[in-house]
């Protein structure tokens, strides 16, 4: 069974954060303090996203593999 995933580990919600994090910082009417911590929210969540896409990437490239090798041994059983 699959576990159920929040909302806020999807790549869409990351982006959004991103888009948000980045307006913040640029924008010139925030506090140069907020705009810092903006700049640094940004960038986590970039890395988050990062690592998001990376660890999907694996996974589907595991579970394509372990079909492979399951179809595999089906085939070896059958002869």
């Amino acid at each position: 069974m699959s576990e159920k995933q929040s909302y806020l580990g999807t790549p869409t919600t990351l982006a959004v954060m991103i888009v948000a994090a980045v307006w913040a910082a640029a924008s010139s009417g925030t506090a140069p303090y907020a705009r810092v911590l903006a700049c640094v929210w940004a960038g986590g969540a970039a890395v988050n996203l990062v690592l998001l896409l990376v660890r999907r990437r694996r996974d589907r490239r595991t579970a394509a593999q372990a079909a492979a090798d399951g179809a595999d041994a089906e085939t070896a059983a059958d002869a």
